[in-house]
């Protein structure tokens, strides 16, 4: 009797889901040494079309930090098309090509919200490739309340801007090869970052920040940073351009723990 108290009050006993998502369910991986004395960042990976989250993950190499013990991690898969191609409902440009007008942004900002009401969480990044970067640049429209900070690779952020009205600023990075040919670089990268600039407040003008090099083909430092001018105090937004990379970078070991070390640099005020 005393037992059953103690965990329906919430206490050590207290038995935590595991898997959210109702009828669409996912895995939450847990930090490694899980201490409940200790906030966590949730990192939501965000797939492409025709990827998966397991694929995504793997691609993003973000399981290091579950396994460091640095953040909890959960990378849902959208539903299957006619094509057999999984994907998110996101925005009329991707990638519902079959209009079932799936709630994609309810579904995963239910689950981003059940996750921080279940466990320790401080902060939420949303990363997202293709498909799963214009899922992203939704959910800050849609759940700025939940989502801290966005990181999209080779994304667009919403074609109609009026549609998105955002609760409260999003700290965003944009990373996009100039050489994309499936979502095509000078078409959206700079304008999905001018029109986050406008919701978070920013200026339109951006300045120059150091060159990295995050591509294992491309020789040298082949990303150029371009940082909004004008931001609100302690709010950033910028934008990475590989240079003659394509719609699917060949990351090497540094680009995970730089886009990692971007978020903890970047705290939402």
């Amino acid at each position: 009797m005393i037992v059953l108290v103690i965990a329906a009050c919430g206490g050590p006993n207290e038995v935590r889901p595991t898997t959210f998502g109702d009828t669409r369910p996912v895995d939450l991986q847990i930090p490694a040494n899980f201490d409940d004395g200790t906030s966590y960042p949730l990192i939501v990976v965000l797939h492409g079309y025709g990827a998966s989250g397991f694929v995504q993950e793997a691609y993003f190499g973000v399981r290091a930090e579950q396994t460091a013990g640095r953040a909890f991690v959960i990378a849902p898969d959208g539903l299957t098309d006619s094509l057999g191609h999984q994907y998110w409902n996101a925005d009329p440009g991707c990638c519902d090509f079959d209009h079932t007008n799936v709630d994609d942004s309810g579904y995963l900002g239910g689950i981003i919200d059940h996750v921080r009401t279940a466990y320790p969480i401080d902060r939420v990044l949303v990363i997202g490739h293709s498909n799963g970067g214009y899922m992203a640049y939704r959910l800050a429209c849609d759940h700025a309340d939940l989502v801290d900070n966005i990181v999209v690779l080779a994304g667009d952020a919403a074609t109609d801007p009026a549609a998105c009205q955002p609760a409260k600023p999003v700290e965003v990075l944009h990373l996009h090869g100039d050489a994309d040919a499936t979502v095509p670089y000078a078409e959206t990268a700079m304008r999905s970052v001018v029109q986050w600039a406008q919701h978070d407040g920013c200026g339109t003008t951006f300045h120059s920040g150091p060159t990295l090099d995050l591509d294992a083909v491309i020789p040298g430092a082949e990303t150029s940073v371009q940082v909004a001018d004008g931001c609100p105090t302690g709010l950033d937004l910028e934008l990475w351009t590989l240079a003659g990379v394509g719609h699917i970078p060949s990351f090497n070991t540094m680009a995970e723990p730089t886009l990692y070390q971007w978020f903890l640099d970047h705290p939402r005020p």
